[in-house]
């Protein structure tokens, strides 16, 4: 019996997840290890702060997943990887042993940089702690009790997050002498990396939904009530919300695996471990040699058919299949206004049936794996 071992319920492995419910593989033993029972699909998170989708929509039953696959499921953390004996440790658990093993843990938030972050920020990733927090956060909005608040990162996170909490405030019918103020800290540069007319639209959204947008300086420290920039200016927030950049998993250079200098798992285009065969990687935890791509969920979904593929062929003794990242994506940046901003190739747009499009990708992504056999 050959036992493969799936540490992780990052997108990627959904597929493989998927893959094998459709054509099991004889003599093989499949397992999935992940800390949590459910996995978020981050895509709607934005729609479950604006009240779009339910508080606990977009969330996938790995369990359920896994037993349509035919694995075992272990709802536990895997705090180690002995490469020598072959083996995963597992909080709680005994050993396990693998003959491939394949990652998709994500990644793990980082505020060290803003002090006070981790005691009154609500940091996002990951996804599963935050959701208890939120719950917090849009009572306070609904009652009137929270009065500002601020966003602290300017990637599309950030972005969507401030849109989302505007739709919130204004659709939460609370009476007050004025309307919820948000503002969005951007750090150096507001969406870095999209095209200029992508920028200005967006600079042109948050200001006609009346989101404070400040560039240019950094977020040094969250207080109770208030974030200090590190010019000295106190910008008042109830609550202040941190999406900002995250960090690799600790288990990677903690089990000695071939690390970035981030501490990213670097990996070949057949998404193997660049010093072990036996070793498969995909989603936000890995660095893709030659091919480096930001941290973004599209590189997980295109990787999950390859990743299953490359398993399966693993297995059997066949020729493995390079997966190739694309360098243009399509982008989808969800408003207050029920519209969203569309950026590819360089060209950007805003208009409502992005946001309809986006809204029916999120879903049917969802669906997919949702779906009763």
């Amino acid at each position: 019996m050959r036992d493969i071992v799936l540490i992780g319920g990052g997108h990627a492995h959904l597929f493989v997840l998927e893959a094998f419910a459709r054509k099991p593989l004889d003599g093989v033993r499949l397992t999935l290890v992940a800390k949590e029972a459910t996995a978020p699909y981050s895509g709607m998170l934005p729609g479950r702060v604006s009240g779009q989708y339910p508080i606990d929509g977009g969330q996938i039953d790995l369990e359920r997943l896994a037993k349509r696959a035919g694995a075992r499921f272990i709802h536990a953390a895997a705090s180690a990887i002995d490469r020598d004996e072959r083996t995963v440790l597992i909080d709680g658990h005994s050993p396990l042993p693998y003959g491939l093993l394949s990652l998709d843990i994500g990644i793990v938030p980082d505020v060290s940089s803003i002090e006070g972050a981790a005691r009154y920020g609500l940091v996002v990733k990951p996804i599963s702690t935050f959701r208890r927090k939120l719950t917090g956060l849009l009572s306070g909005l609904s009652e009137g009790s929270i009065a500002d608040v601020a966003v602290v990162g300017g990637g599309p996170a950030g972005f969507e997050l401030a849109h989302a909490l505007r739709k919130r405030a204004d659709e939460a019918g609370v009476r007050s002498p004025r309307p919820v103020g948000i503002t969005l800290l951007a750090g150096r540069r507001l969406l870095d990396g999209l095209p200029e007319r992508g920028r200005r639209l967006a600079r042109r959204a948050l200001d006609e939904a009346g989101i404070d947008c400040i560039e240019g300086i950094r977020a040094a420290r969250i207080e109770a009530d208030a974030v200090i920039l590190a010019d000295g200016r106190s910008i008042r927030a109830d609550a202040v919300l941190v999406t900002t950049v995250a960090a690799a998993p600790p288990i990677l250079r903690r089990s000695g695996l071939a690390v970035d200098d981030a501490g990213f798992l670097k990996v070949r285009p057949s998404l193997q471990a660049v010093d072990d065969d036996t070793l498969f990687a995909a989603g936000d935890c890995v660095t893709l040699v030659g091919q480096e791509r930001p941290k973004a969920g599209v590189f997980a979904v295109r990787e999950g058919p390859v990743l299953a593929e490359n398993l399966r062929r693993a297995i059997e003794g066949g020729r493995l299949r390079n997966y190739r990242a694309q360098s243009a994506y399509l982008m989808l940046l969800a408003l207050s206004n029920g519209e969203a901003i569309a950026v590819r190739n360089g060209l950007a747009l805003q208009a409502r049936f992005a946001y309809r499009l986006k809204d029916r990708i999120d879903r049917g992504f969802v669906d997919r794996f949702a779906q009763r056999p």
